[in-house]
């Protein structure tokens, strides 16, 4: 079993992740807590790594966090929630959550909702130390997010996000030049 959760590189991994993140959007969806219960305990069941079950154990934490957040200040809209699964480093779920209307959108809202998918994305590379997908990301996330920032107005985490993405690509940039 592999020492590090990489769902890049194994399968398990990815199905784990995916796995949860489903269950964790269907339980917003449907204010039942247990199904992200349910399927974190149903993977921790299994004879895991130690790398694996601590990922389903931390995600496990961090939904849980998130879902009471989310239902006691009764976050509805996307962007509420998205702006919350940002703050939590809950950066695969943001994406997922967000590519469910970035389908729907058009036009510049379609690009602004990509540009929030893709910080996302450069979230989850750099995790992975995949630092040139990671940048690559980064790049078009910026760029979307700087050109259609008028369709995420009331997006309070925008800023933020921005300047995440700036400090990201100049340490990948700068990791780069000591190479």
């Amino acid at each position: 079993m592999p020492t590090h959760f990489d769902p890049f590189r194994s399968r398990l991994a990815r199905d784990i992740r995916n796995n949860l993140s489903k269950a964790f959007l269907r339980a917003l969806a449907e204010s039942d807590v247990s199904l992200f219960q349910k399927c974190g305990e149903d993977y921790l069941q299994r004879k895991l790594g130690s790398a694996y079950a601590q990922y389903v154990t931390s995600r496990l934490a961090r939904y849980e966090e998130a879902y009471e957040i989310i239902a006691r200040k009764e976050l509805r809209q996307i962007l509420q929630q998205a702006a919350l699964l940002w703050d939590l480093g809950l950066y695969f779920e943001m994406h997922e959550l967000l590519e469910r209307e970035w389908k729907k959108a058009e036009g510049d809202r379609h690009r602004a909702l990509q540009g929030l998918i893709r910080a996302a994305g450069m979230k989850i590379h750099a995790e992975n130390n995949n630092e040139k997908a990671a940048a690559s990301m980064g790049s078009k996330a910026l760029r979307d997010l700087v050109r259609h920032h008028d369709e995420l107005a009331g997006f309070l985490k925008l800023d933020a996000i921005l300047a995440d993405i700036r400090q990201t690509i100049s340490r990948i940039q700068s990791n780069a030049r000591l190479d």
